[in-house]
This record gives C-alpha cells, sequence and structure tokens, in this order.
C-alpha cells in the first residue's frame, strides 16, 4: 500500500513538473528528437557521397573518418564543458545523447545504412531523449526534486560563476546564510563582483547592501553567501539609556548594533590577555547630516558616565549649538579652534608623562582598575580636518597615544588626501564609516576586504546613523556588516548623565537637578543653551569662518519615538496584563488626542503618546504603527489630525461642535 501511495505520488509530480515546464518552454523537448532526426538524414546524405555507397579509396575513408571523428570529439567535449553547472543526471543525458548521435552518424556513414543499424540509432536516440525530459520534467515545481539555493537565481549564478556546491540554506539573526565552495581554480571573489551582488539582490528584490561575500580566510575556494531579506535598519532602534554608569571605561561603550540586532562594541583600552590593541586613534567619517554629532554627543555621555575617563570635547565650528548642560558636564569643553590647537599641540609631552607614570609601576599600557594609572583620557574632535592640517602633530599622537591611555576620535565630512594625509590614515587603530557620497570615498578610510565581501555606505544621509564599523576586538567577517546607531533625544541623554553625576556629587553647577534628589532629576530635561540667551553674542566666543567644501552638519537631533518622560497628561488609567486590539489602541489614541485638545495643547508628536506604550507595551505599540495610525488620524471626510510643516509634528483639528470625528482605521 505504501509502495502505491508512493509511486501515485511521484506520477503527480512528475505530471506537475511536466506540465510547469512544458507550458513555460516547449522548445527544449523537441529539439533532442528532432537532432536525431536531422543526424539520421544526415548520416544518410554522408554514406551516399562520402562513405560506404560512394566507394571511396582508403586515403579518402582515412581522412572523411577523420573529420568526422574531430568534429563528434568537439561536440562532446563541449557537451561535458557546458554542462558542469547542470546537475549529474541532467550532465549524464546529455552526454548519453551526444555521444549516441555522433557514434551513430559515423557508423551509418562508412557501414552503410541496415535495418539492425537504423534501429539501435532510433532506439539510442530515443532513450536519450526521454532521460533529457524526464530530468528536466522532475525539475521543475513537482515536490520530490526542486531546483538550486535560491530557486532559478541559484542555477543563473552557477552558470556564470564557478560554483561547485552549496550548503543547506539557513536562516540567522534574520538572514540567509549558506556555504559556498567553488570549483578548484575557482576564486570565491569571483562572486563579490557588484554586478553579480546587484543581479542577486535585484532577483530577490533585497536592497543591494543586504548581499554579502565573506571569504573564507584560510582557502580562496570557499566562503559564505548572507542574504538580508529586509533593511532591519530602516527604523533605527530605542536608545535603551547610559550601559554602564559608574563602570569603568574599558567596558564596551553601547553606541550602535548591528543589522542583526547584536551590539557593536565599542572598547577603547586594550588588552594583553584578550590579544586586542588599544583603538588610539578612530576615525569618524560621514557626510553633513549622516549623524555624527548625534553619534559623537552619546560617545561623550557614555565615556563620561565612566568613573576612570576624562573626557574632552573640541568642536570649534558649532560647540555653542551643543546642550548648556552637555558642555557644562565635560570635563574639559573647547569650542574656539585656535584653543583646539593649542590643546592638541599639549598633548605630545601629556603622553611622555603619562607613559612614564604607566611604566614607573610596571605596566606597558594603561590597564584598567590600576590606582597607580592615570585616568583614561577620551578626546572627541568634531569637524577635524582643520586640526588633520597639523600632520606632525596628529601622525605623532596617532603613534605614541594607544599605550598612554589616550583614545582620539576624529571626525571628518571628507577623506581625500588633503583633510585626511595618508601618513595619519595609516596610523589609525578604528574606522566607523557613515554616509558618503560613494563607495569610493568609503574605501578610503574601509579596508578592501571590507568593501568587496559588499560594505557600500553611498547612502548619503538618507540614513542617520547607518554605519559601518572596523573596531579591535570585533570579528573582521562582521566589518562588512552595516549598523546603525541608537535615536536618541539628546536632552534625554544629557539629563540621564547630568542625574548620574548628580548622584555621585559632580553634577555641573547651575544644573536644574544640581539640588534635586537622583529619582526627580532622571525625569527633568536638561537645560539647553537657551538658558542662556547672550551665550551666542559672546564676540570672543564667535565659531570660524565655514569651510564651503564641508559645510558644518546640521543639527539632527529628534525626540525619539517612545521617549522615557511623559510631555503631555493624557489621563489615561494603566491596564496591566492586558492585551489589546488595534481598535482598542485606536480608541485610547484617539482619547488621548480630544483630552490633550481640552487641555489647550494644539500639536502632538509620537512622543507624546509614551503613557499609551506604557499601558500596551512596546511589542504591542511599535514606533513605525503608532506613525501609521497618526497618519490614518489624517485621512477620510473628518480627520482628526492634519500634518504641520515641523517633521513629525500633527495639528490637532478642533472637533465639530454637533459630534465628534470619526474613529478612523478601528476596523484594521
Amino acid at each position: 500500500m505504501a509502495a502505491q501511495t508512493r509511486r501515485r505520488v511521484g506520477g503527480m509530480d512528475a505530471a506537475r513538473g511536466a506540465k510547469y515546464e512544458v507550458k513555460g518552454n516547449p522548445l527544449p523537448y523537441v529539439v533532442p528528437p528532432v537532432a536525431a532526426l536531422v543526424n539520421l538524414i544526415l548520416s544518410g546524405v554522408l554514406s551516399l557521397i562520402w562513405g560506404a555507397y560512394a566507394q571511396p579509396t582508403p586515403w579518402e575513408t582515412a581522412w572523411r573518418s577523420a573529420v568526422i571523428l574531430g568534429c563528434s570529439a568537439a561536440i562532446i567535449w563541449c557537451t561535458w564543458g557546458v554542462g558542469r553547472a547542470r546537475k549529474t543526471e541532467l550532465r549524464v543525458a546529455s552526454m548519453a545523447m551526444s555521444a549516441g548521435s555522433c557514434v551513430g552518424l559515423f557508423v551509418l556513414t562508412f557501414r552503410g545504412w541496415t535495418r539492425d543499424s537504423v534501429l539501435v540509432y532510433l532506439f539510442v536516440m530515443i532513450t536519450a531523449s526521454i532521460m533529457l525530459a524526464t530530468t528536466k520534467m522532475l525539475r521543475g515545481q513537482g515536490d520530490d526534486a526542486r531546483t538550486g539555493l535560491f530557486g532559478e537565481l541559484g542555477e543563473r549564478v552557477k552558470e556564470l560563476q564557478d560554483i561547485g556546491k552549496t550548503g543547506k540554506p539557513k536562516l540567522i539573526d534574520g538572514r540567509i546564510v549558506t556555504h559556498t565552495e567553488m570549483l578548484p581554480g575557482g576564486d570565491f571573489n569571483s562572486l563579490a563582483k557588484p554586478e553579480v551582488r546587484t543581479g542577486i539582490a535585484s532577483a530577490l528584490d533585497v536592497p543591494v547592501g543586504g548581499v554579502r561575500m565573506i571569504r573564507d580566510r584560510n582557502t580562496p575556494r570557499t566562503g559564505r553567501m548572507e542574504i538580508s531579506p529586509v533593511d532591519m535598519l530602516e527604523n533605527p532602534p530605542v536608545w535603551p539609556g547610559l550601559s554602564a554608569p559608574g563602570g569603568s571605561i574599558a567596558a564596551p561603550l553601547r553606541i550602535a548594533v548591528y543589522q542583526t540586532g547584536s551590539v557593536v562594541p565599542l572598547i577603547l583600552p586594550g588588552d594583553e590577555n584578550a590579544g586586542r590593541n588599544a583603538i588610539g586613534v578612530l576615525i569618524l567619517l560621514g557626510q553633513s547630516g549622516s549623524g555624527k554629532t548625534a553619534l559623537q554627543l552619546e560617545l561623550a555621555c557614555e565615556a563620561r558616565s565612566r568613573r576612570d575617563a576624562e573626557v574632552v570635547y573640541i568642536d570649534g565650528r558649532k560647540g555653542l549649538q551643543l546642550p548648556k548642560a552637555f558642555r557644562d558636564a565635560m570635563h574639559v569643553m573647547i569650542h574656539d579652534a585656535g584653543e583646539g590647537e593649542r590643546y592638541l599641540d599639549s598633548l605630545i609631552p601629556d603622553v611622555a608623562k603619562r607613559a612614564a607614570q604607566i611604566g614607573g609601576h610596571g605596566h606597558d599600557q594603561w590597564t584598567a582598575g590600576c590606582g597607580k594609572c592615570p585616568r583614561f583620557k577620551v578626546v572627541i574632535v568634531d569637524e577635524a580636518s582643520k586640526f588633520i592640517e597639523s600632520e606632525d602633530t596628529m601622525v605623532e599622537l596617532a603613534e605614541s597615544v594607544r599605550s598612554a591611555g589616550i583614545f582620539l576620535l576624529l571626525g571628518q565630512q571628507r577623506a581625500t588626501g588633503d583633510r585626511l594625509p595618508t601618513s595619519v590614515r595609516s596610523t589609525i587603530g578604528g574606522v566607523l564609516c557613515m554616509g558618503v557620497r560613494d563607495v569610493g570615498e568609503a574605501a578610503r578610510v574601509l579596508s578592501e576586504e571590507t568593501i568587496e565581501a559588499g560594505a557600500d555606505p553611498s547612502w548619503k544621509n538618507r540614513k542617520p546613523g547607518a554605519l559601518y564599523a572596523e573596531l579591535p576586538g570585533t570579528d573582521p567577517d562582521d566589518w562588512s556588516l552595516p549598523g546603525r546607531t541608537y535615536k536618541i533625544d539628546r536632552d534625554e541623554v544629557v539629563a540621564e548623565l547630568v542625574a548620574y553625576l548628580a548622584s555621585i556629587g559632580e553634577a555641573p553647577q547651575g544644573s536644574a537637578v544640581a539640588a534635586r534628589p537622583v529619582e526627580a532629576a532622571a525625569a527633568a530635561p536638561a537645560r539647553d543653551e537657551d538658558d542662556d540667551p547672550d551665550a551666542d553674542n559672546d564676540v570672543e566666543c564667535a565659531p570660524p569662518p565655514v569651510d564651503p567644501d564641508c559645510p558644518p552638519d546640521e543639527d539632527p537631533h529628534e525626540p525619539i519615538t517612545v521617549p522615557r518622560r511623559t510631555r503631555v497628561p493624557l489621563d489615561l488609567d494603566p491596564e496591566n496584563g492586558r492585551q489589546f486590539t488595534p481598535a482598542e489602541i485606536r480608541a485610547m489614541i484617539r482619547k488621548a488626542i480630544l483630552t490633550a485638545y481640552g487641555n489647550n495643547v494644539r500639536t502632538v508628536r509620537p512622543s507624546n503618546f509614551a503613557p499609551i506604550v506604557g499601558v500596551v507595551g512596546e511589542e504591542g505599540l511599535k514606533p513605525p504603527t503608532l506613525t501609521k495610525i497618526l497618519r490614518e488620524f489624517c485621512q477620510g471626510p473628518e480627520p482628526l489630525l492634519r500634518r504641520s510643516d515641523d517633521k513629525g509634528v500633527y495639528e490637532i483639528v478642533p472637533p465639530e461642535p454637533d459630534g465628534q470625528p470619526a474613529l478612523v482605521g478601528a476596523a484594521a
């Protein structure tokens, strides 16, 4: 019974495959039998003019046989070579067809036609044709056999590349990963060609940057192919807060996440036991609006929250645009270009002093937890192209700061030779590359291996915060894996830092939280530069002229989608543990908007609905869903909201006196 069932299922699979293949292209099933008949007719013609019936001399028979044998050998060799990208069954069937036709042509030409010879020839050709048809049909849409990796795409890639075999695809962290091995003599890097990766991305309808080819470092033949079906970095992750306030600077700083969701570990000091060198100098490359300022601010706050770090922030162009509470929280804040140059020059003798202090008690580099070592110094230099012009200073610092417990970040918009000299580029210890103009610009700082694997940060400023990271202590295979910084509200980041500093008695003077309990300070926003209206009018602190080739970054900070503090009281009672339907969530948001309007609030933004997120949970109301719902309320014959000119801000439409706007999308 089981055998009958298997035969019936196999017959159904073959029938489905045949219907699919023949409907798609019947020509492959017509060509083999037609070619067999044409070959039979050709043998008859040759037997009359060259072969058995032409009564050739021995010499004529010899050279004519040699010509036919040579042509037959060429046909068989070509069939075998072209078929190597195909499955074994199809290759054998093709070889049988070619060999049978060539042997039949030779025999029928010089031996003459007999009933037995013709029947044997026809029997062999019919068998080969059936083999070809059956093999191809069973590789159609039947259940018993399917096409190779990635469907028809895999077959097309195999036709063009020397792929020997591929492993079974696995789903890892939202990516399709498969092991790939080339034939002897093949180079896996041929799959990393832009046109091949673009073809794969186009066939699978995924971003070009979502296709990576990672070669095995021990052999050029093998590697792995990774496909990311969706752009997991389209929406930046929400900032989770300071990673380790009060901890050591030796612990990783949390500033970004990979496309897989894992944290990009930024570890500043070296560790001899772990075989990791200190970074020393880190290049942060990205054009205006790519998110460099937000990353630098987050990095500065992370470092300032560590007990054994000293943070210096230098921005000679727009330092006064940063929040006043942030400027006051830094150990050293420099917003004058000349003063910044003098400070960097002073680091050279400071390196010698620190090295003597560290080596004086037996250490060869800065060591975490050592009370005799000086504090680890973190120096962040924004718009560093002006300072890098002092090439001698930068080269000397890059060569010496690693072991002296100093980390130097250089923020750059471009990496041309005049703005990042080769002598400086060759001594850097790490790279963070954000959006740039093209891959050529990124290749000035990223390694050739990273670019070949598929790294392409040419999104310019369309994805603020997206980046590639080449950092010590990370797997080089992850260098071509895109990442993205957290979406932060800089007021919230600074407020959390100030709250921590207040808890240890180091709150900036004049800070609003200096005299408050820590619990209240954590919820209070940091004072901004608006608290000092005369700050920008100080002639001595005026920023230098703008370089037309590298305009200063825009101030890209935006409130995070789900902030921790309440901006507008919405009078919603919490309902812990409940699972809410989409209609209930929309009703809650509608009630919140009407309540806000009753409290004389005329505009709302996604961050105002943080209490609702607390009620239904982040899984029940994700940031994209919240934005979608607000857009729904802007539609319909009686909209409740309308978009304003400010990005992310919605104006509340006054309710009708005799009723309320309809609940848009309640049935969704």
